[in-house]
């Protein structure tokens, strides 16, 4: 995981990546905050998903509904992935992700889907 809770997952195919700004924004990736979380194949990265989403939950100042509203939204949408009753949720994650990033006033709405997303796409994590 590089950059944060903001950040974006990075896979193993990711590994010979150079750590390079311009290099990472090609593939969709970012330094960020500048922090590199390395997990191995016994961490539960749907658990990670979990606290991230209710990390964002719980920061949202509540000031605009696409976060307030999105952040709340997205981590249901992780618990019915996860419990296997989510089928149209991929899609909702999706779509809740745009309107988050491209309605929020602050950065912290802006970013909260990245790494949902990243896992999601990159690492095919709740498909």
């Amino acid at each position: 995981m590089l950059g944060g809770a903001a950040g974006g997952f990075a896979g193993p195919a990711d590994l010979d990546l150079p750590l390079d700004d311009a290099r990472l924004r090609e593939v969709g990736l970012t330094l960020g905050s500048g922090v590199v979380m390395v997990h191995d194949q016994h961490v539960d990265l749907v658990d990670q998903l979990r606290r991230i989403a209710a990390f964002f939950r719980d920061e949202s100042c509540g000031q605009c509904v696409p976060c307030r509203v999105g952040t709340i939204r997205q981590e249901e949408a992780i618990e019915r992935l996860a419990a296997g009753t989510g089928e149209a949720d991929l899609s909702l994650l999706r779509d809740i992700a745009g309107a988050m990033r491209d309605a929020s006033i602050c950065g912290l709405g802006q970013t909260a889907a990245n790494a949902i997303q990243s896992a999601v796409v990159r690492l095919g994590v709740l498909t």
